[in-house]
């Protein structure tokens, strides 16, 4: 599963690569992250109501709208594909509530000789790796809503199965904008989802294991 990615690009470089717009600008920044973690809030693009894309702070980890209680233990960060249109927690956002999480990568680790590795995968020809995620939100308060998003995965593929037997779902450039509407058909663009051949992975310090460890120098080659 994706529990750990980097995003080092700007708010501005973001949403220029979704030609969308920047929500609440000038109320949030974002600040070069090499070691995201879940529960961290970090920048989902997605539809408004007028159907213009944007890019929203988002806690990592959904929390269904339909919850009485306030997040606590362990946040859903990741939502497996082949059962998230059945899930209770993630069925209505698969129909109607669909994102984008841009990445500059991500960290899985390997087990080797009883050790666990961590690696870092990124695509080889371009600087963003966008995942495929969900989004919901929460009422805390009249007119204050909690809004949070997971990120799909699916079996891994070639030699991604070698590191691990999940990785995120990545769709085409031409199907982002289907995604986030809700009124396209989920299932039949899920069937253009990539493979791993357009990957690349090596490993990494191990300092990536401690939530706690920042700098760029967490994607360098170990």
């Amino acid at each position: 599963m994706c529990g750990r990615f980097a995003l080092h690009k700007s708010l501005k470089e973001i949403a220029d690569l979704f030609s969308a717009e920047i929500g609440e600008d000038g109320l949030w920044d974002w600040e070069p992250n090499y070691n995201v973690s879940p529960a961290t809030v970090i920048p989902v693009v997605a539809l408004d109501g007028k159907r213009t894309p944007k890019v929203v702070p988002m806690r990592w980890g959904l929390h269904p709208h339909w919850r009485k209680e306030p997040p606590e233990g362990r946040p859903m960060f990741n939502a497996r594909v082949e059962t998230a249109a059945e899930k209770p927690s993630f069925r209505t956002p698969f129909k109607r509530r669909r994102c984008l999480i841009p990445t500059n990568g991500w960290y899985e680790w390997d087990r080797f000789e009883g050790a666990k590795r961590p690696f870092y995968i990124h695509e080889k020809d371009r600087e963003f790796t966008v995942m495929a995620g969900l989004w919901d939100q929460w009422r805390i308060d009249e007119g204050i809503t909690l809004l949070s998003a997971t990120m799909l995965t699916t079996a891994a593929t070639g030699g991604m199965k070698h590191l691990h037997h999940r990785m995120p779902v990545r769709l085409p450039e031409e199907y982002w904008d289907a995604w986030m509407d809700g009124d396209s058909n989920p299932a039949k663009i899920l069937e253009t989802k990539k493979g791993s051949d357009d990957l690349v992975w090596y490993e990494v310090s191990d300092e990536v294991n401690s939530g706690r460890s920042k700098g760029e120098h967490l994607i360098k080659k170990a």
